[in-house]
């Protein structure tokens, strides 16, 4: 490494995501050295994170220099790269969003959360643009399809799109079949959460035939096991398997939970295709997904005031995670391939280049270089990533003009949507709340 290097990471509050990028950083030498700035709003969160951080850095021996502030400009200035974690307002404003949007027969919400998503992602944007505008933007929160779009058409400032649905997806499914996943090849492009399997090889062999005949033997019959699922068992769950044989695709990771509305019309619709639990989104799921995140939360606070080894309490094993692997490759020029979200710029010619695409890269110092794709099927272009890209260039219409008629325009294109009358009463309660008043969303400048 040249230099020190320099990582920012906003939103550190998201205290196991913090806690990660630790232990995965001790993983890569030519890191060791760096300073790592953990940023947050929330002064006690990231007290406790910033302190178990410490703890870990000592203990694994990785040599960074860890501090915290809650003042995003000193974050930012003079970073190589900055990490981006951030869920505006929290969970409590994801929440009031989905009940507002229930009231008005709208199933689990419509995403009007992600509105204040973006509306950060390009002020974060912005201070970069004052404070480091060398750095890479590495985005790690929702929603990353739109986000990332709306930065590529607002800024030059270099950003990628990072999930782990892909990876933990195909990993799944290669449990299921019985087959070593170090020995499988896969291909999975398409929109962030709106995946699709092309290529999927064994020891170079096509394993397709293997899906589908485990489909054959043992789809029905897994369904049917209701007790022992988790709210997150949807890689194989009855939506997945009708998502493949509507749009002759296997669906990968959350692709499997956004694949259609079909399977969210109620709690038992959505228990029918997901299982007993009805799948992360449903009442029950996501309620324990924010439990489990609590039991996080205390589990890292637990390692910042116990007198036990940090590294006793938390798993310091690599966390999965591209990030930080694709830090070390552009840091130390280390040529490695990652599966990204950038601008299109010519991958998939049925899109605009201005659009981020998910995708398999090539990763070094110079910057990303997309890896040859073969033509996306017509039916999966037409029938399935079309439709998404509408859907996301309506939540971009919005974020672009900040106006009453593009949200009930939003509204209106939505299968819960009962009628013209419903749609204005959402539009007139939600651009009426206090915390859109401050946060300014429906006004363009901000």
């Amino acid at each position: 490494m040249a230099k020190t290097t320099k990582i920012a990471v906003v939103g550190a509050g998201s205290a196991q995501f913090s806690a990660h990028i630790i232990t995965d950083m001790c993983l890569y030498k030519g890191l060791y050295g760096s300073q790592v700035v953990f940023e947050d709003i929330d002064e006690d969160r990231l007290d406790f994170v910033t302190r178990a951080a410490k703890k870990l850095n000592e203990e694994l021996k990785c040599n960074l220099t860890i501090t915290s502030t809650t003042n995003l400009d000193e974050a930012l200035e003079g970073c190589d790269f900055v990490i981006s974690a951030v869920q505006v307002g929290g969970y409590d404003w994801y929440e009031e969003c989905r009940d507002i949007s229930e009231k008005y027969g709208f199933y689990r919400g419509n995403q009007l959360y992600e509105f204040s998503q973006m509306q950060f992602m390009l002020q974060l944007i912005r201070g970069m643009e004052k404070n480091c505008p060398d750095a890479w933007h590495v985005m790690a929160m929702n929603p990353v399809f739109e986000g990332t779009t709306y930065i590529i058409r607002n800024s030059k400032i270099k950003t990628v799109g990072l999930c782990h649905g892909f990876h933990y997806g195909v990993k799944e499914i290669s449990g299921f079949l019985g087959i070593d996943f170090d020995k499988v090849t896969y291909s999975c492009p398409g929109f962030n959460h709106w995946l699709w399997l092309t290529e999927f090889q064994y020891e170079g062999k096509d394993a397709m035939p293997m899906l589908n005949d485990w489909i054959k033997k043992n789809g029905e019959t897994y369904q049917k096991v209701a007790y022992g699922r988790t709210y997150h068992d949807h890689q194989m769950s009855r939506a997945a398997i009708h998502q493949y044989e509507l749009f002759g695709y296997y669906p990968i990771g959350d692709t499997c939970r956004h694949g259609g509305w079909w399977y969210h019309t109620d709690f038992p619709t959505s228990q029918y295709f997901y299982g007993a639990l009805g799948g992360f989104d449903s009442e029950i799921g996501w309620k324990q997904h924010i439990y489990n995140c609590t039991l996080e939360l205390e589990k890292i606070r637990k390692a910042a005031d116990s007198d036990q080894p940090a590294s006793s309490l938390l798993d310091t094993s690599f966390s999965g995670e591209q990030i930080v692997p694709i830090i070390n490759a552009i840091a130390n020029n280390e040529k490695g391939v990652f599966q990204v979200n950038i601008a299109n710029n010519g991958l998939m010619p049925e899109f605009p280049d201005d659009l981020a695409v998910e995708s398999k890269a090539e990763v070094d110092a110079s910057g990303m270089r997309w890896l040859p794709l073969d033509p996306m099927p017509r039916e999966l272009i037409v029938n399935a990533m079309m439709p998404r890209w509408q859907f996301a260039e309506r939540k971009l219409e919005f974020m672009r003009t900040r106006s009453k008629e593009s949200l009930l325009l939003f509204f209106l294109h939505f299968h819960w949507c009962k009628d013209l009358k419903t749609a204005e009463a959402l539009l007139d309660e939600w651009t009426n709340h206090p915390f859109v008043q401050k946060l300014g969303l429906m006004n363009p400048e901000i």
